[in-house]
C-alpha cells in the first residue's frame, strides 16, 4: 500500500475524536517493554496480562471483544461507553496511531497509510478539531521512551539472529553435508507467528517476554 511521508512539522488533524474506531479490527504488535507497561497499567503481573490480553506468547494484542457496525472485534481492553482500559500504558503502535514509524540507517521516518488523512474514513469529526505538526503529536503522546525501548528490542532481535547465523557456521554444521537441519531451519523460516509461538517453551516464553523491567531503563 502507499504510504504518505512526513516531517516533523507537517499539521495534521491529530487531535483525536474519541470516536474509538481504531480500537476496532487492527492488529497491535508488543515488546516485552510495552507487555510491562500493559500490565502495570492493569494491575496485574505480565503473566497475568499475557495470559487473559494477549496471542503468540504474549506479542499481541486479543482483538476479540465486541463488534461494532463494520463487525470488526475490539481489542480486549476496549471498554464500550468508555474507551482504553489502560490508556496510560497503551503501547507505541496506538501511541502513533494513524501514523507509522520505519528506523533505516539509524534515520527515523513517520508516515501514515494512503494518499489521504486515515482517519477521515469513519471519523471525519477530526476535521472540526484542532490540527497538530507531527512533532507536537509525537510529545503530546509521550512516545520517546516507548520509541527507544522498541528500537532496543529490534536491536536484541537482530543481534539473537547473527549470533545463530555464526553459530551455524562455528559449529561446522554449514561444511559437514548435512542439509537436512538447514531444510528444516529454512522450514522454520517459512512458518506463521501462531505456529512458531508454539515451539517455544514456557520457561522461554517468560525469559523473553516477561523479564525483570523497569521504567527508567527499557
Amino acid at each position: 500500500m502507499q504510504t504518505t511521508k512526513l516531517k516533523l512539522n507537517h499539521s495534521l488533524p491529530l487531535t483525536c475524536a474519541r470516536v474509538g474506531i481504531c480500537c476496532f479490527g487492527n492488529q497491535v504488535l508488543l515488546n516485552p517493554w510495552e507487555l510491562n507497561c500493559l500490565a502495570k497499567a492493569k494491575g496485574i503481573s505480565a503473566q497475568e496480562f499475557r495470559a487473559c490480553y494477549c496471542d503468540l506468547g504474549g506479542t499481541r494484542l486479543r482483538f476479540n471483544g465486541f463488534k461494532d457496525k463494520r463487525n470488526k472485534s475490539a481489542c480486549g481492553l476496549y471498554v464500550d461507553g468508555m474507551g482504553c482500559s489502560v490508556h496510560q500504558g497503551r503501547p507505541l503502535a496506538c501511541r502513533l496511531f494513524p501514523l507509522g514509524r520505519q528506523v533505516q540507517h539509524n534515520e527515523v521516518t513517520y508516515m501514515h497509510q494512503g494518499v489521504e488523512f486515515p482517519c477521515l474514513d469513519g471519523c471525519s469529526e477530526v476535521l472540526t478539531l484542532p490540527y497538530l505538526t507531527v512533532d507536537a503529536y509525537l510529545k503530546g503522546q509521550q512516545t520517546t521512551m516507548f520509541e527507544e525501548a522498541q528500537d532496543g528490542y529490534l536491536e536484541l532481535m537482530q543481534h539473537l539472529a547473527d549470533i545463530a547465523f555464526e553459530l551455524l557456521l562455528d559449529s561446522g554444521l554449514s561444511a559437514s553435508g548435512d542439509r537436512e537441519t538447514l531444510r528444516l531451519w529454512r522450514k522454520l523460516g517459512l512458518e506463521s507467528p501462531e505456529v512458531l509461538s508454539t515451539r517455544l517453551s514456557q520457561e522461554w516464553l517468560d525469559c523473553l517476554q516477561t523479564p525483570d523491567l523497569t521504567e527508567t531503563h527499557p
